[in-house]
């Protein structure tokens, strides 16, 4: 997406999920230039359910967007 990022993401057992997102920000920012809002709106999932179900939203967002007429037409789509 132009203006947010959608992202599943794991994160090591020995960091804070805060930690580790900050990093990055931090990282992007100096390296790519990305201008950051303050917060992060998160989900945890916690079963395999929930994570196909955020997986296919995020997919389907550049559809609904009106960008491309099938998530695999998205550039970035990528399905694991």
């Amino acid at each position: 997406m132009p203006d947010h990022l959608h992202a599943l993401l794991a994160f090591p057992p020995h960091a804070t999920m805060r930690e580790v997102w900050r990093d990055w920000k931090r990282y992007t920012a100096r390296t790519v230039g990305v201008e950051w809002e303050r917060d992060v709106f998160e989900h945890r999932l916690r079963d395999h359910e929930s994570l196909e179900r955020k997986a296919r939203y995020i997919r389907e967002n550049p559809v609904r967007q009106g960008w491309v007429a099938t998530a695999e037409e998205w550039p970035w789509y990528f399905e694991a």
